[in-house]
C-alpha cells in the first residue's frame, strides 16, 4: 500500500487503517492475553518489599509487556510477531516513511490498562532526551532534510482513544503557550491538542519527536502493540525468533547481521577519528546513514560523541558522570547509536581517551553554564541543551579541530 509521506513530514503522524486485518484481530488478541498471564507471573515473583502480590501487574498506571523477554513468545504467540512486527504491511509502511527504506524492529511492546484509574497518563512530552540523544534543533533540521531515522506505533486490539497529539509540533520548537500550559499541568488537556481516535486493529505510525500525552488510563480493556522500526537496531537477545516461521526467523536474522554491520561502521568512524582520517570519516557517516545531508551528518557527529562519553563511563573507572549518564551507558539505544556494554570491549584505554580528546570539546559546547530545562522532554534539569544546537557543533568544524599531527 502506498502511504502519504508528506502528509506525515507535515503532520507527524498517519493513522493506517487495518495494520492488523480483521481476520488476524482475534487470534492476536488470544495471543497477546497468554502472552500477559505469562507476564504476570514474572511481575508477581519480581514484586518489591511492600508490593501487592501481583507486583507490577497492579502498581503500574499503564503496565507495559516486553515482547522480547524470554518465555513469552514461543509457537502459540508467535503470530503477534509475524502478523504485525514483521509483516509486509508493517515494514512497507515504515520504509516509506524512514530515511533509508531499511527498517528494523526495535521494542516489541504492549501498553495495557491498569487495575485502577490513573487520570492524566504520562502526561505531555516528546520522546527525546538530550542526554544521549540531541538538542532538538539538530534532530529537527535533520527530519526535514532526510526524514525520520525512527518510526513509532501504537496499534489498539480494541478502539482505543487514549493517545493524544500536537500535529506539527515535531517540526518545531515548544510555543511559549505550550510551555505555560505545560509547567502549569502537563496531565491535562493542552490548545492544540487531538485525541487519535483507533478501531480495533488500526495503527498510528508518527514522529517520537511530536509532543503527544498518553492520557487518562483507566481499567477500560486496553492492549495497544507499541514500539518502531528504526533503520539502526540491536539484538542481544534473539530467542524468541526460533519460534517464529521461516519467513519471519530470517527477517529478524537480517535485522541482526544489519545490526553486526553497523557496529562495524560505528567503530570505522571512530577509528577514523583516532588517526585524524576525515575521508574515511565521511565515509562511514555515509555509510551510516546513506544520502544524509549536512543536518543529518551532524546528529550523528553528536552521536558519536556521545556514544565516546559511553565509552569512558565503561572502560575507565573513576570517569565522573551523572547517574543517568551511567545508566545509559549500560544498556543499548536503537534510535542512536549506543551499541551497549559489549561495544566498548572493542576499543583500549588508551584509544578512548584518544576519542575523547577529540570529542571532549564538542560535548563541552552541547552543554550551557546553567542547568537547562524544557517541558515536554523525558528529562529532567540538565547541563545539555534541550533545543540550541551551538553553531560550533557541526561535522566539518569537528573534523577541522583535530590535530593535524595525528
Amino acid at each position: 500500500m502506498r502511504v502519504d509521506r508528506d502528509l506525515f513530514m507535515d503532520q507527524g503522524y498517519l493513522v493506517i487503517p487495518g495494520i492488523i486485518p480483521p481476520d488476524k484481530l482475534d487470534a492476536v488478541r488470544a495471543s497477546c492475553e497468554t502472552i500477559l498471564e505469562r507476564q504476570k507471573v514474572v511481575w508477581a515473583r519480581e514484586r518489591q518489599p511492600g508490593d501487592p502480590p501481583g507486583g507490577q501487574w497492579e502498581t503500574a498506571r499503564q503496565p507495559r509487556v516486553m515482547m522480547e523477554r524470554p518465555g513469552l513468545i514461543d509457537e502459540e504467540t508467535a503470530n503477534v510477531v509475524e502478523d504485525f512486527w514483521v509483516a509486509d504491511r508493517t515494514l512497507d509502511v515504515a520504509s516509506q516513511l524512514l530515511c533509508n527504506p531499511v527498517p528494523n524492529v526495535t521494542q516489541m511492546m504492549m501498553m495495557c490498562s491498569p487495575v485502577r484509574d490513573h487520570p492524566g497518563g504520562t502526561g505531555w512530552h516528546r520522546d527525546v532526551h538530550p542526554i544521549d540523544m540531541a538538542p532538538l534543533e539538530a534532530l529537527q533540521a535533520d527530519f526535514l532534510e532526510n526524514g525520520p531515522r525512527y518510526t513509532q506505533w501504537n496499534v489498539p486490539l480494541y478502539d482505543d482513544n487514549v493517545l493524544w497529539v500536537i500535529p506539527g509540533s515535531h517540526r518545531r520548537l515548544n510555543t511559549a503557550q505550550e510551555n505555560a500550559e505545560l509547567l502549569a499541568d502537563r496531565m491535562k488537556a493542552v490548545t492544540g491538542g487531538i485525541p487519535v481516535e483507533l478501531r480495533a486493529g488500526d495503527g498510528v505510525i508518527y514522529s517520537n519527536f511530536l509532543i503527544h500525552w498518553g492520557s487518562d488510563y483507566t481499567t477500560k480493556l486496553r492492549r495497544t502493540l507499541h514500539g518502531g522500526h528504526t533503520i539502526f537496531g540491536y539484538y542481544p537477545e534473539l530467542g524468541f525468533a526460533e519460534s517464529l516461521a521461516p519467513w519471519a526467523r530470517e527477517r529478524f536474522d537480517t535485522m541482526d547481521r544489519r545490526s553486526a554491520h553497523l557496529q562495524d561502521l560505528t567503530e570505522a568512524a571512530l577509528r577514523a577519528v583516532i588517526n585524524c582520517d576525515a575521508a574515511a570519516y565521511r565515509a562511514s557517516l555515509e555509510a551510516l546513514q546513506p544520502g544524509a545531508g549536512s543536518s543529518g551528518k551532524t546528529v550523528l557527529t553528536i552521536y558519536l560523541c556521545k556514544a565516546v562519553v559511553h565509552l569512558r563511563v565503561l572502560k575507565i573507572p573513576g570517569t565522573e558522570v551523572t547517574e543517568d549518564t551511567r545508566s545509559r551507558a549500560n544498556s543499548s539505544h536503537s534510535i542512536s547509536l549506543n551499541w551497549g556494554p559489549d561495544f566498548a570491549d572493542r576499543f583500549s584505554v588508551g584509544e578512548i581517551e584518544t576519542l575523547w580528546s577529540r570529542f571532549k570539546q564538542v560535548d563541552a559546547d552541547l552543554q550551557a553554564d546553567d542547568e537547562q530545562f524544557e517541558p515536554a522532554f523525558q528529562s529532567a534539569p540538565m547541563y545539555y541543551y534541550f533545543n540550541e544546537l551551538p553553531a560550533s557543533v557541526e561535522t566539518e568544524v569537528f573534523i577541522a579541530s583535530w590535530p593535524t599531527d595525528g
